[in-house]
């Protein structure tokens, strides 16, 4: 109880904010994990996609997410390092 108020205030929102962070950076890597299936399903013959529209939106939407994913990953350990 030695430190005030608003310096435990700031720790918590800031805790809150890396949790927020890492929770999005896990969606988006299961939505991209996701999308990659899709689309080797695609291209492999294994799912019912006569034309491959899977596998090119599999591999169009992954290739959005991953940067995305990138920024997450970079900014929740840039919010543990500034913590510590």
């Amino acid at each position: 109880m030695d430190t005030p108020d608003g310096t435990t205030r700031t720790s918590a929102l800031r805790t809150a904010l890396r949790r927020l962070v890492l929770g999005a950076f896990a969606c988006t890597a299961a939505v991209i994990v996701l999308l990659v299936g899709t689309a080797v399903l695609s291209a492999t013959g294994l799912s019912s996609d006569p034309h491959g529209y899977g596998m090119f939106a599999g591999i169009l939407f992954a290739a959005v997410l991953t940067p995305i994913a990138l920024a997450l990953w970079l900014l929740y350990r840039s919010l543990r390092r500034r913590g510590h």
